[in-house]
């Protein structure tokens, strides 16, 4: 498995992956796992090979390229490799999985968390990369695409956009996002919750909305700190931010933004944290804030922190584009409120909206875990792998 995160990291990415990992183990697959994160996991049939490299090169990387390439050859050497499985955005991981399966002729299946590529037309990666280069690359990649023996995607959404680029419609399948319910979880009691915000030093008694994940272009994290802005400052309740920083957001940035606001007693930025600890920052919080921008682009978007939010019992304030996969989920199953423009003006209606209903909090997140618990626990829905594999390997001629 070629993959840029992995465990204990707090990403989506490296969440999937380890999910993918652990339910091939326990069907008794020997997985190997090639990653630039730092990991010091040991775990029976489970093989990890880290690069630990801590660059960052949007889009494509070469060092990374390279790396994955060369340690997968030996990999699949020594080992005697009958599956490759790369997981994307990063492109890295596609081509190398390509090259790999064409010269060891073994079959080839790239898990596509989103469609990334879209992000490459659309403001801020379109004022750096020229549209015809952009447009070249999602050329290039449609022919991985479609050269894959099976892909893997997580909704219907992106299943049509796969469709019309060429890759046969049955050998796309869908594995939906999740959370670990076994980790991602409420708290139990009002002990609890108090436990864990005197661990992370976050006020006992205010409502506190909570952001955890990758510091990303396409969240509108000016909008949410110019709402937190325009509440009054006698409003009893807190922003936390847990950022993984990117090259285009960093939380030094966000802590300019706080300052520059004057709302530094609204908001703490924590920095990043391990995936662990992130569960327990979510379980003592009481909304989680999803500020998806509502550019077109970004319809096939229902991002992995969702699931997480909602496993920890947490309703949310999100926003994004009208009609999108994020708005429909949200409103099917009312698990929060939902504002279309990613305002300024909408986040601080929408905070004003929970400060003031304060007491439906925890029936609305309750009923969330319910949903999660049903239909969006990861190692239920990380299951289906096995039957992919299954039938891949089951129906490809190894010389």
């Amino acid at each position: 498995m070629l993959s840029e995160n992995f465990y204990p990291l707090s990403t989506a990415s490296a969440q999937r992956v380890f999910a993918y990992a652990k339910t091939l183990a326990s069907h008794s697959y020997e997985t190997f796992v090639i990653t630039k994160s730092p990991v010091d996991l040991r775990l029976p049939k489970i093989n990890v090979i880290s690069l630990q490299w801590k660059g960052e090169i949007p889009i494509f990387d070469p060092v990374l390229l390279i790396f994955y390439f060369v340690k997968s050859i030996s990999a699949v050497r020594n080992h005697r490799i009958k599956l490759i499985i790369s997981t994307v955005p990063k492109i890295n991981n596609a081509i190398a999985g390509f090259l790999l399966s064409k010269l060891f002729k073994v079959p080839h299946v790239v898990d596509i968390r989103d469609y990334w590529e879209s992000s490459l037309i659309s403001y801020p990666l379109s004022t750096f990369i020229p549209r015809h280069l952009a447009l070249l690359l999602i050329r290039i990649t449609s022919v991985f695409y479609r050269q894959a023996s099976s892909l893997i995607t997580v909704n219907k959404t992106l299943k049509s956009i796969l469709a019309r680029r060429g890759v046969p419609y049955n050998r796309i399948h869908l594995i939906p996002n999740g959370a670990d319910t076994s980790l991602f979880r409420p708290c139990e009691n009002a002990a609890c919750i108090k436990r864990l915000r005197k661990k992370y030093a976050l006020p006992l008694s205010k409502l506190i909305f909570v952001y955890g994940g990758a510091l990303s272009p396409d969240y509108k994290f000016d909008a949410v700190l110019r709402g937190v802005s325009y509440l009054h400052k006698n409003e009893d309740f807190e922003l936390v931010v847990v950022g993984t920083p990117t090259l285009l957001m960093t939380n030094e940035r966000l802590e300019q933004t706080v300052e520059k606001l004057g709302i530094k007693e609204k908001v703490k930025v924590m920095g990043p944290l391990p995936v662990d600890k992130l569960a327990e920052v979510l379980r003592c919080c009481d909304v989680g804030i999803i500020p998806l921008d509502d550019r077109k682009p970004l319809k096939h978007v229902i991002t992995a922190k969702l699931f997480a939010y909602l496993a920890s019992g947490l309703p949310v304030l999100a926003s994004g584009p009208r009609g999108g996969e994020l708005e429909n989920f949200i409103r099917k199953h009312r698990v929060g409120t939902f504002v279309p423009n990613a305002t300024p003006h909408d986040f601080a209606a929408g905070f004003r909206e929970f400060i003031r209903q304060k007491s439906f909090i925890r029936q609305i997140g309750l009923e969330g875990r319910k949903i999660m618990e049903r239909n969006y626990d990861r190692y239920v829905l990380s299951s289906r792998i096995i039957e992919i594999v299954q039938n891949v390997t089951d129906s490809y001629h190894y010389y």
